[in-house]
């Protein structure tokens, strides 16, 4: 079926773009090639009132493109919205990628429409991906979605595999898949993955297999040479942050958690008990570090034990509930030696459940 539905998509295209001709053709063009380029200033403008962009997105669209009608960015927006984009989504697409607008709705961005429909892409999930990578309808739909998305589902096996990876890693699609994608795995297989965990790094993390073959390659030698074992599912996780954190920014995120009192080998303790705090933001660590190390008094010795703690949010989850335990312990309705760490991963319901609700008529509490 999915191999028909290729057939006919492409035969569509290919007979529309040699036997489709205009009865205006020769005068249009002649009358286009008359009209001067939009000015920038009315071409600013027309992005800010006609597909909705900041200032700031208009003047950069406005700097990329020109045209001399805007009869064909007219015929795009129109296109976009009966596809069912909503207006942020439009501005945003365009903001991303401006040259959209210049593109040929029944020739270009229909027939990609169409086959992503065919593969089974509700317009809420074209709508939702497109919006984040809207290069897809306008790069080669034979040599990159066909083969993209039959690639994908050779390997996944079902079309809802296909699309949740796809809706993750939307970038997939402009790559060629078979070799960038295909040399991965063959690497993995190599190192003693097995394909069950090559299959789920696929789907949560596709974009990792995009990177250079060179740093892929030297990522995985580096989480192995960690400890990592191939086949546990941290082993993916941290080799998709390896590879996916530029190497000058991994030695200042390095230099940052030692600037607070880890060793390199406290560093490698934590990242491998939650590789997740590589990928965390200079800022973020910074501010998470601080009140754990200096504010607090829990110390450096906590966030090596519970390095997840770094992960949630400071103000609005660990300040308050640190905060309201403290208070807690200063009236004896808790033991001063309490689990900080289970107080912080605790869901909100069950937190003020347990320590808010219960104590309330006993503690002014400050939430």
């Amino acid at each position: 079926m999915f191999r028909l539905v290729r057939r006919n998509v492409i035969d569509i295209v290919i007979r529309r773009g040699s036997t489709q001709t205009h009865p205006l053709k020769s005068i249009s063009t002649t009358s286009e090639d008359n009209e001067t380029y939009k000015t920038p200033d009315f071409m600013v403008s027309y992005f800010m009132n006609t597909y909705g962009l900041s200032s700031n997105s208009a003047l950069k669209a406005s700097k990329s493109i020109r045209f001399k009608t805007t009869e064909k960015p007219d015929s795009v927006l129109l296109f976009l919205k009966n596809q069912g984009f909503t207006n942020t989504q439009i501005a945003k697409l365009v903001s991303i990628a401006p040259r959209l607008v210049l593109s040929n709705p029944d020739k270009i961005l229909k027939p990609k429409m169409d086959f992503l429909r065919s593969a089974g892409f509700s317009t809420a999930d074209l709508t939702h991906i497109i919006s984040k990578n809207p290069t897809i309808l306008i790069c080669s739909l034979e040599k990159q979605l066909v083969t993209a998305i039959g690639y994908l589902k050779g390997i996944l096996g079902t079309d809802k595999d296909v699309i949740s990876t796809i809706k993750r890693s939307t970038w997939i699609l402009n790559s060629n898949l078979p070799e960038r994608m295909g040399s991965k795995i063959a690497v993995l297989r190599d190192h003693g993955v097995p394909d069950y965990r090559i299959l789920a790094m696929i789907k949560q993390r596709a974009g990792a297999f995009l990177s250079n073959s060179d740093r892929f390659s030297e990522a995985l030698i580096i989480v192995k040479d960690m400890g990592f074992d191939p086949s546990s599912s941290f082993f993916f996780m941290a080799l998709a942050n390896v590879v996916g954190t530029d190497k000058s920014k991994w030695v200042e995120k390095m230099e940052l958690y030692k600037s607070f009192g880890w060793s390199q080998d406290d560093i490698v303790s934590a990242f491998k008990k939650q590789p997740q705090i590589m990928v965390l933001s200079k800022e973020k660590i910074t501010r998470m570090m601080d009140f754990f190390v200096k504010e607090s008094g829990l110390g450096l010795s906590f966030v090596s034990r519970y390095p997840d703690a770094l992960l949630h949010g400071l103000e609005k989850r660990i300040m308050r509930r640190y905060s309201v335990t403290r208070v807690l312990i200063s009236h004896g309705l808790l033991n001063k030696d309490v689990n900080y760490y289970t107080i912080f991963k605790l869901t909100d319901a069950k937190f003020l459940d347990k320590y808010v609700i219960k104590y309330q008529e006993n503690a002014d509490l400050p939430m």
